[in-house]
């Protein structure tokens, strides 16, 4: 796999105005926007089971903090509702579909982590004590690209397109073209969410994300 060392080499080709650590630190912001698109790469799925983890609660207690790993909570899931729901019932368990299995969505209110706090989940209804019934899926945080010993988080197939990304930016700040590239970099951006979902199908929860864009490379100069 490319290097992120081997990735600021590359875009330093194109734009030799910028020191490697210039560079680096664009290379963080585009991973980082890149990262925060809803894709498989940045769901939380154990492993052992191909289930997003369990959520340990205790009755009475409804407000948890996330892991620290946690960005935002996408759902809490559980196999059979009647059996949890309590006498004066506030929110609706609606139908939830988990790799063709269905499931019931448990009404939360989230809110997402900040560079100082971890994300956070409010249950509606009082979720008792239990430490295997609830599924917590959520979405990871991205970890930040602070040195070149720090690898992207991306498979080698989208760093050419991280690359243009940087390039891009790079080439806004050069000729203070500001806001006016951000188009091209949301392109650059979309492609990236469009091949990371390929082959997503089995989420059927989902709408398939179709190719939105050609996959020819864009080679630009700064």
């Amino acid at each position: 796999m490319p290097s992120t060392s081997y990735n600021v080499t590359m875009i330093r080709s194109a734009c030799g105005n910028f020191s490697r650590q210039q560079i680096l630190d664009v290379l963080n912001e585009v991973s980082l926007i890149a990262f925060q698109n809803n894709t498989m790469l940045v769901e939380k799925i154990d492993t052992a089971t191909g289930m997003p983890p369990l959520l340990t609660t205790i009755a009475g207690q409804r407000h948890y903090s996330c892991p620290a790993d946690c960005r935002e909570t996408a759902a809490i899931f559980i196999e059979e509702p009647l059996s949890y729901m309590p006498t004066q019932q506030k929110g609706v368990y609606g139908e939830y579909i988990w790799k063709q299995q269905r499931y019931y969505r448990v009404p939360i209110k989230q809110t997402p982590a900040t560079r100082n706090a971890l994300a956070t989940i409010t249950f509606v209804d009082d979720p008792g004590t239990t430490s295997d019934k609830y599924y917590h899926y959520y979405f990871m945080k991205h970890t930040p690209i602070l040195s070149e010993s720090i690898e992207l988080p991306f498979p080698e197939e989208v760093h050419y397109l991280i690359r243009d990304g940087v390039i891009q930016m790079l080439k806004g700040e050069s000729y203070s073209a500001g806001l006016g590239n951000i188009g091209p970099i949301e392109q650059i951006v979309n492609r990236i969410r469009s091949k990371l979902n390929k082959g997503a199908n089995s989420r059927s929860y989902r709408t398939p994300v179709p190719e939105e864009l050609r996959d020819d490379d864009f080679i630009g100069y700064c």
